[in-house]
């Protein structure tokens, strides 16, 4: 699958069900990023979530406690350098 096709900060696929698009600071909705990442026109958790591999781990571990294989956790994980938030930067 194209990158446009998953959230551009933690790489959730916009076909997931607990997909949710971001939201701007006037309330319009931003497909770029899911809502978990971006609301109100700020990136959400950014005093925990600084870096590319904070990122990574955040993502690692919510895949953990839902019982996700340590391969597969690698493989979800593997592109979130290559999405838009990370290489603004």
């Amino acid at each position: 699958m194209k990158l446009e096709n998953f959230c551009q900060s933690c790489h959730i696929s916009k076909q997931h069900e607990l997909f949710l698009k971001g939201t701007e600071s006037d309330g319009t909705e931003n497909s770029e990023y899911c809502k978990m990442c971006y609301e109100n026109g700020k990136f959400t958790m950014q005093d925990t979530i600084a870096s590319v591999e904070d990122m990574k781990l955040f993502v690692k571990d919510i895949l953990k406690k839902q019982g996700v294989g340590k391969v597969k956790r690698w493989f979800y994980t593997i592109g979130i350098s290559r999405l838009k938030r990370w290489n603004n930067r």
